[in-house]
């Protein structure tokens, strides 16, 4: 049993044809606490940003079998957290178009389900360990380590001031084409928000890797001319001095590693920074996955 609302009309006459509009929507999964509902909100915002719809999703592995057909009894729990859900995202931004859904599974599954015809996914994840939002976290771990999309973990709001200060891409986590995958990624991000870009490589010297545009700034101005960007090393840093050089920050891209089949969540830096940034961050998918490799090889590393 799945249950949805209606997309909401844009409220904006001047917005782009439906036509033009990007066929996959943002996603952002929700589970009533105030982290979930923050995570709403940024969604929301980048949403109308990326000229795309935004679909609000709740698992709701409690929900039971009504007797004769009738609905669960809990339905009006769940219906109550995407409502409120819905609220949140049309006032943070009358432009939305929003639509919400009731899926009655296991969030993780629920998630990458919604994420694989999505073009990216929106989580919200405490850095306090409150209880109410623990579930949540662990969610954002599972998720963010299996998404075949980019996933924005968003942390409990913080005053600060952030959103003027440059989108930060952190390379060097994975291989040249992840490299690759989390600039282009966070030069879009800073493009539609107006920032610039500040590029923190973090590849070794010592680590064999072939030269890419990413550590070229004449390359980087000539694909985004219009974009300020900054360049800097901080080779094999460690979780701690990553944040330290990057944050507070509109919004910090890195790459999810070797998240997959053969490593079913985020390696222990990853967990680190999830738990300590204070700053949304995009996880982005690893170019070459585990799961597309041959069977045989997949075996044999079993």
């Amino acid at each position: 049993m799945t249950t949805s609302t209606p997309t909401a009309p844009l409220g904006n006459p001047g917005a782009a044809p439906a036509e033009d509009r990007p066929a996959r929507e943002v996603v952002v999964g929700v589970d009533g606490s105030e982290v979930g509902l923050g995570a709403v909100r940024w969604a929301a915002r980048e949403a109308v940003r990326r000229n795309a719809s935004l679909r609000i999703v709740h698992a709701a592995p409690y929900l039971s079998r009504g007797s004769g057909g009738a609905p669960p009894p809990e339905l009006s729990r769940a219906r109550r957290i995407t409502a409120q859900a819905y609220t949140v995202a049309r006032h943070t931004d009358h432009d939305v178009q929003a639509a919400t859904e009731v899926v009655p599974d296991d969030p993780t599954t629920v998630l990458l389900r919604a994420a694989a015809a999505s073009q990216l996914l929106v989580l919200g994840s405490s850095t306090t360990g409150a209880a109410d939002e623990l579930v949540l976290a662990s969610v954002a771990v599972h998720v963010g380590a299996r998404s075949p999309q980019p996933v924005v973990v968003v942390p409990r709001q913080r005053p600060g001031g952030a959103e003027e200060r440059p989108v930060v891409a952190v390379l060097g986590v994975g291989d040249r084409d992840d490299d690759d995958a989390v600039a282009t990624f966070a030069a879009a991000a800073a493009e539609r928000s107006g920032v610039g870009l500040t590029v923190l490589q973090t590849r070794p010297p010592r680590h064999s890797a072939g030269p890419s545009w990413v550590d070229d700034l004449d390359e980087w101005h000539r694909r985004y001319p219009g974009l300020s960007v900054s360049h800097s090393d901080l080779p094999a840093p460690r979780a701690d001095q990553i944040l330290r050089a990057t944050c507070p920050a509109p919004l910090l891209a890195i790459s999810a590693g070797t998240g997959g089949l053969l490593h079913r969540d985020l390696d222990g830096p990853h967990r680190w920074l999830l738990r300590h940034c204070t700053s949304p961050m995009a996880l982005i998918p690893p170019v070459h996955r585990p799961e597309e490799e041959p069977r045989e090889e997949i075996i044999a590393l079993g």
